[in-house]
């Protein structure tokens, strides 16, 4: 039945909203591994995937690899940014995916940042993806009025303040945000405390290693001392007994990672040193969400233990009153690889969900 659709939809007549579903189609069935027939490979050629570099602020040289779809012409083209990304740049998910978008006609450029890998989030990464985002428009093969971003996780979130920036945010045509966090330091509270939370209410909840170690990462970056920053850091990670003359910022990041309670976590975030608070802000979302002008689209699992799915609700609810968010939950990913965890009827209602939200994407960027 699926096979028939996908299969349809690529004989029809070439009109706007065809194309759009027919490359939304192809999408869907080239990245659920449980779609046995993959029509975009049928129809399109391998796209060419180069290695680039660029400019950045600081002197410094940008790397990033390009996904080029066959053929000549203009193309639209996204700036994907997958944050914390501990497969690496050859990890066939990675190669697939951005192969997968580019067979669907969108130039595709994925940036590699060497913080990120070492789990390290810095307000110049986004400063980073602001200079990322202007190379990809100026490349003679893309469409420069028709390109977008997209992030994953953290990814997601420093896309869409780089999104804001005011030397870009007029071009940016859409933002796919895929379980991006709305307020760092909430994040931090829920990691800590092991609860999610929306409005009055909570419950329990349990974060995976990898945001356990951002989080942890990202707060030892606070004790200004390197020596005690690292003794510190190896006790935590090993379990072992504490150095007995912390100093008075290192007992309060120990205090937070140990923190048991929402309240509790917040009050001793507030006691973070200035600068730390700064960063926070400057790396959420939230502070300038008015300067956001980019057409929004929202993904989030209901049962993401990377980054709670209250974060894209909070995100939401703050762009409501511009009326052109569209917000899709799922229940069938797994650190945001689609998952054979759900059943087939499940799976199928899913996978049209995923099949919708990714052709809202196509249609702004045709």
């Amino acid at each position: 039945m699926i096979s028939s659709i996908i299969l349809t939809a690529f004989v029809l007549s070439w009109t706007p909203q065809v194309k759009a579903t027919s490359r939304a189609l192809g999408f869907v069935a080239q990245v659920l591994p449980t779609v046995p027939i993959k029509p975009a490979e049928w129809f399109t050629s391998a796209p060419e995937r180069r290695e680039i570099t660029y400019p950045l602020s600081n002197g410094g040289t940008g790397v990033a690899d390009l996904y080029v779809p066959a053929g000549r012409g203009k193309h639209s083209a996204v700036l994907f940014f997958l944050g914390v990304n501990p497969a690496g740049k050859d990890d066939e998910r990675v190669v697939n995916l951005g192969n997968a978008v580019a067979r669907t006609g969108i130039v595709v450029m994925i940036p590699w940042s060497e913080r990120m890998a070492q789990r390290r989030i810095a307000d110049q990464e986004v400063d980073d993806l602001v200079r990322g985002f202007e190379h990809l428009r100026s490349l003679e093969m893309v469409d420069s009025e028709k390109v977008g971003m997209a992030g994953f996780c953290v990814g997601a979130s420093l896309m869409m303040v780089a999104a804001q920036d005011e030397r870009v945010r007029d071009d940016v045509k859409v933002v796919n945000s895929f379980a991006g966090y709305y307020e760092a330091r909430d994040l931090i509270a829920s990691v800590v405390s092991g609860r999610r939370f929306y409005g009055e209410d909570s419950s329990p909840w349990e974060p995976d290693k990898l945001s356990t170690e951002v989080v942890r990462t990202h707060l030892l970056e606070s004790i200004v001392d390197a020596e005690e920053r690292a003794r510190v850091s190896e006790a935590l990670e090993h379990g072992a007994e504490l150095p007995v003359d912390l100093s008075e910022e290192a007992r309060l990041v120990v205090d937070i990672l140990n923190a048991s309670e929402l309240d509790e976590a917040n009050q001793l975030i507030d006691q973070l040193p200035p600068d730390s608070l700064d960063t926070l802000r400057r790396i959420s979302p939230s502070t300038n969400i008015e300067n956001l002008n980019a057409k929004m689209l929202v993904m989030h699992d209901r049962q993401d233990s990377l980054v709670p799915s209250e974060e894209s609700r909070r995100l939401v609810d703050a762009l409501q009153p511009r009326g052109d968010v569209h917000y899709t939950e799922f229940s069938f990913f797994e650190h945001l690889d689609p998952s054979s965890r759900v059943g087939k009827l499940e799976l199928a209602k899913e996978g049209a969900k995923l099949f919708s939200h990714i052709y809202r994407i196509m249609r702004e960027l045709d």
